[in-house]
């Protein structure tokens, strides 16, 4: 190894004497920059290759090439280029391949590459690395594309950019975003020709380009075989055409696009969303008028609930994006009650998904009618009925308008009967706090109701219960229900802290109950939370009736019960406990 490094470093010798004979570097500069190669000269040479020694390399040399730049600068010394500059680059350039030979699925290495010839201007270099480099990742659409956009926007050639995309399909025949990026890039090519052709006519000289190219019919072409290529997809086929709405020389074209589309997909509600959108996007007199006009065609073409869908959330937008504040804006108070139309209109002839009703609901509720808000609550509960969150707002709205209350509680029944018990949690929480607020007598027999429901329910209810039964009916009652409920399990470990809160918030704390409630809390989560070890040992130590030993039992118990993370966690916070750290 050692004889490998020592011929690089020989031949390293004519550029540093160059540098040193010039004037660009001193004696003692030019030592340290041959020891600093040497150095890493070895570390390349080691048995077991690294990136990181490569990469180092590199970026020295990079550093030594700008500090040369400024000293020519600073100096003015411009000669001896060629023996000095350019030896770097090219060892840079050597690096790089060494690099990229013995890591070539590293796609940011080749683009690294890259970025180091474009710094140094040298486009047939970087050609020649984006050549290489696809013939070893030519399944990374990514990387066609970017090297067709090069060729075309830096490099100037279209013929080299048109032959990348044809090649990257040809590898990947599934790739939507290569022939996305292929029909612009006819596209630009055209409007490239256009400009030029206008340049030529202001000085009166002719061109030899053909209408048909200036036209986009290539980029017309690229559009018809992917859609040949993606037969039935209405949506890839849609997604052409915001490319084709940014070059004014293609309003024709795009109208030949839809009519094709218009044979094709005429029963396809994302087709005549996306002419119903188109109309407000041209230049012409009541664009808004003529956007519903095209979406009630499609509706009473296409008999599927995804039209209604797609017109809705049209609507929505519209109304979202005009300000009233703007001078030219829609009506927009017009607007809303065109599309509270629709939704009746929709409510009527379809099956509204619980999304629009949601939004049905929302609108209703800005403009304040709350007795429509009722009506379609009740049909979306009913066309719904598993969904929780519609009968949550149903709940909340007649809560907050004074229904009486065993209406609420009737259809709080049914609600149980409909949603899932898993995800019926919420509207326990409302129905549990208005019967509390109320003061009704239910309430207690709805509490024991919920504490027999499944985990999701029963342990958040179990809280709620014991914190009522405390306001309600004082301590006593609260240790009694304590007890039972100790008994129901699962319980959670807010639980417990709620007890023994209740317990510590006494005049007097009885040191018993709160010994119970811990050994309690111990069964259930004392080999998976150090915390509760933690308080009870403080409260042997701090309570007044507290005995020391017992804590110490208690510690010894916690070592042998914790595991893990958990250990530690105790073994630490006992310290800081222990030396008046712990907070």
């Amino acid at each position: 190894m050692a004889e490998f490094v020592q011929q690089s470093m020989e031949e390293l010798i004519p550029e540093l004497d160059q540098m040193e004979r010039i004037g660009l570097f001193d004696k003692e500069e030019t030592n340290q920059i041959l020891k600093k190669r040497k150095a890493l000269e070895y570390r390349m040479r080691r048995r077991t290759k690294h990136k990181e020694d490569y990469l180092q390399y590199i970026e020295y040399e990079k550093n030594v090439l700008e500090l040369i730049k400024r000293r020519r600068k600073n100096t003015g010394i411009t000669y001896k280029k060629v023996d000095i500059d350019l030896a770097i680059v090219h060892r840079i350039h050597k690096l790089y391949r060494q690099l990229i030979a013995r890591f070539q699925s590293d796609v940011e290495l080749w683009l690294s590459h890259i970025r180091f010839s474009l710094m140094r201007r040298e486009k047939a270099h970087v050609s020649r690395i984006f050549s290489k480099m696809l013939q070893f990742h030519s399944k990374n659409e990514d990387l066609w594309i970017v090297a067709a956009k090069w060729e075309f926007e830096n490099n100037k050639n279209v013929d080299n950019a048109r032959n990348l995309m044809q090649r990257g399909l040809r590898f990947n025949p599934a790739s939507k975003s290569l022939w996305l990026e292929y029909y612009r890039l006819e596209l630009l090519f055209a409007e490239k020709l256009r400009k030029r052709r206008e340049l030529f006519q202001a000085s009166q000289m002719e061109t030899e380009e053909s209408s048909e190219i200036l036209d986009g019919m290539i980029a017309q072409i690229v559009y018809s075989k992917a859609l040949e290529a993606f037969p039935g997809d209405l949506k890839f086929a849609l997604s052409f055409l915001p490319i084709c709405r940014m070059f004014d020389f293609m309003s024709k074209q795009e109208d030949g696009m839809f009519e094709s589309l218009d044979t094709l997909y005429s029963h396809d509600p994302y087709l005549w969303e996306a002419k119903a959108r188109r109309q407000l996007e041209k230049d012409q007199e009541n664009p808004l008028e003529m956007f519903h006009s095209v979406f009630e065609e499609g509706t009473s073409k296409v008999k599927d609930e995804e039209i209604w869908s797609l017109y809705i959330v049209a609507c929505f937008e519209i109304i979202e994006k005009r300000s009233p504040l703007d001078e030219e804006s829609i009506d927009i108070s017009q607007e809303t009650g065109t599309l509270l139309e629709i939704f009746n209109t929709a409510a009527g002839k379809t099956s509204l998904s619980t999304d629009l009703y949601k939004k049905w609901v929302k609108l209703l509720l800005n403009l304040g009618e709350v007795t429509q808000v009722e009506q379609v609550l009740k049909a979306a509960v009913s066309e719904h009925p598993t969904c929780m969150l519609l009968w949550k707002q149903r709940l909340e709205l007649m809560i907050k308008t004074n229904f009486p209350e065993d209406i609420v509680l009737k259809t709080f029944k049914k609600a149980r009967k409909k949603v899932p018990e898993r995800e019926s949690q919420p509207l326990w929480n409302l129905v549990l706090e208005f019967c509390a607020t109320c003061n009704r007598s239910e309430t207690e027999d709805l509490f024991e109701l919920g504490i027999m429901a499944c985990r999701e329910v029963c342990m958040p209810i179990k809280e709620t219960y014991l914190q009522w039964t405390y306001l309600k009916n004082g301590v006593k009652a609260t240790r009694q229900l304590y007890t039972r409920l100790q008994h129901l399990k699962p319980l959670s470990l807010n639980f417990y802290h709620l007890y023994i809160h209740v317990e510590k918030s006494q005049a007097k704390q009885k040191i018993k109950f709160l010994r119970a409630a811990y050994e309690d809390a111990i069964k259930d989560f004392g080999t998976s939370v150090a915390d509760i070890w933690i308080e009870y040992i403080q409260l042997e130590s701090e309570h007044p009736d507290g005995n020391v030993e017992k804590a110490a039992q208690i510690h010894f118990r916690a070592l042998r019960c914790l595991e893990g993370e958990q250990n530690e966690r105790f073994v630490t916070k006992h310290t800081l406990m222990q030396t008046g750290h712990l907070k």
